[in-house]
């Protein structure tokens, strides 16, 4: 009896290390999953003054991405093309159709948001409380998923069209 156990197990440990490993795939980091985000954002989203031929995306503050928004406007897929451009202050932010906005550009986020009111400007941040302040798009990490919230209604004030497929799978839409 102990011995047909025995073979049993020894049988049993022998199957379980034949079986194929599992792989899994190392988590795609944070900005280049934000980066990805940011890319799909500008082909749903059509501009009122804008063909859709080329979307300027820019970055104010600092460049958290670490070269994934270079390698997404490089390896460009859809007819929508990026092209991209870091800001130093709101200078020349009349000329972007995308507007990622990095916590240390801060520094009065009620008068950036309300210079960028009417202008159709898509404004994107991950910080909570300049989303709440009025960004139209906020990225979060919830649970270790990253989601995203829509501010519908600054978005239209800026004569900004967001697809419904865009809105179908966001975390939460403000009317």
């Amino acid at each position: 009896m102990k011995l047909t156990r025995l073979f049993f197990s020894l049988v049993f440990v022998v199957e379980l290390l034949s079986l194929p490993r599992v792989a899994v795939a190392d988590p795609v980091p944070e900005y280049q999953m934000k980066a990805a985000y940011l890319y799909n954002f500008a082909t749903l989203i059509t501009w009122p003054t804008h063909a859709n031929k080329a979307v300027r995306l820019c970055v104010l503050g600092s460049d958290s991405f670490g070269g994934a928004l270079q390698q997404l406007t490089r390896n460009s897929s859809s007819n929508t093309r990026i092209t991209l451009s870091y800001l130093a202050n709101m200078n020349n932010v009349q000329d972007c159709q995308i507007l990622f906005i990095d916590v240390s550009a801060l520094d009065n986020p009620a008068e950036m948001l309300k210079k960028l009111e009417k202008m159709p400007v898509l404004t994107v941040t991950d910080n909570l409380d300049l989303f709440n302040a009025g960004a139209m798009i906020g990225l979060f990490l919830d649970n270790k998923r990253l989601v995203f919230d829509v501010n519908y209604a600054q978005a239209k004030n800026a004569q900004l069209s967001i697809s419904a497929k865009l809105l179908r799978v966001a975390r939460k839409v403000m009317q």
